[in-house]
């Protein structure tokens, strides 16, 4: 949704839409496909998002030309993942077409297949706070697995144990949390450590922390038109963390938009990244989304890179 003050808010929606299974992009009929817009479309397409449904707002506006706004949009998504996504003229006014948006959501989350379980659990905390007598409540979208009642998880990047004291999921309290599903995580044993936002919640042995991964990164052909350099600053978006690195290509000098590249993130301070993780790569101010990418390597050494 493009709001006002977008560039402030990009962070915030690259921490959330990571763990999203379907988009809804918001496209305001009388106003058309903007800068703001496409950016929003690039990030979930860095992040791996397939399925998704388009809401043309404003279309009871006397200046809304809505078969002009529904062509421009199909042009935009044709050769994305997302081209065949259904574009649903809806007005908040009228009503008119919320009553489609919500069945085209039901229909699209109904082909998404389960989350998948493959033993590696990881919740990426985006909410942070204490309550009395409760203690530490960590909140965020679990993944890879599912984490238990009274099981020993780590936080990384640091290795720090704790005892998972309590769980809930969608306000109820539960013994075993699934993956795909939002989780709070009360944890005993980590009341004396600082537990930041962006930090991963997972299983002991899980992965080490680095400061050094190898990527394969993509740039849409609608990027900024910004030649992403070799050591570059940048800084790498991965769940809710948002980390500095530079930027080490392997065979060029520069990536255009349009082009992709095999290259090394070297990360100021250390992250927990495991193999096949995506990311997204905004410019130093964060003004701006330059790329996306794969992790291939989260653990790999610098000497002999290229």
């Amino acid at each position: 949704i493009d709001v006002p003050g977008h560039e402030d808010f990009v962070k915030n929606m690259v921490a959330g839409v990571g763990s999203v299974d379907c988009g809804l992009l918001v496209v305001a009929a009388d106003d058309g496909w903007m800068p703001q817009t496409e950016e929003h479309f690039q990030i979930l397409d860095y992040l791996g998002v397939t399925h998704g449904i388009v809401a043309l707002t404003k279309a009871d506006l006397p200046d809304a030309d809505v078969e002009l706004a529904t062509e421009d949009v199909r042009e935009r998504l044709a050769g994305s993942p997302l081209e065949q996504a259904p574009i649903i003229p809806v007005s908040a006014h009228t009503g008119e077409g919320l009553e489609t948006l919500k069945i085209a959501l039901a229909t699209s989350l109904a082909q998404i297949p389960p989350p998948m379980n493959d033993g590696k659990p990881r919740l990426l905390a985006d909410r942070v706070f204490t309550l009395k007598g409760i203690g530490t409540v960590v909140t965020g979208t679990l993944s890879g697995g599912s984490m238990s009642h009274g099981q020993t998880i780590t936080l990384q990047p640091g290795n720090r144990k704790a005892r998972v004291r309590s769980l809930q999921s969608h306000n109820q309290e539960v013994k075993i949390a699934p993956p795909g599903t939002r989780t709070a995580v009360c944890l005993s044993d980590a009341s004396r450590q600082a537990v930041l936002r962006g930090e991963t919640l997972t299983l002991p042995h899980l992965g080490e922390p680095s400061e050094t991964a190898d990527i394969h990164i993509q740039r849409s052909p609608n990027s900024p038109q910004r030649i992403l350099r070799n050591h570059t600053r940048i800084r790498v978006h991965h769940g809710s963390a948002n980390t500095p690195a530079r930027l080490v290509l392997m065979d060029q000098k520069e990536i255009k938009p349009g082009e992709s590249e095999f290259a090394q993130l070297r990360f100021e301070s250390p992250v927990h990244l495991l193999a096949g993780d995506r990311v997204v790569i905004r410019d130093w101010p964060e003004t701006s989304t330059l790329a996306g990418g794969i992790i291939i390597d989260p653990t790999a050494p610098r000497r002999g890179f290229r």
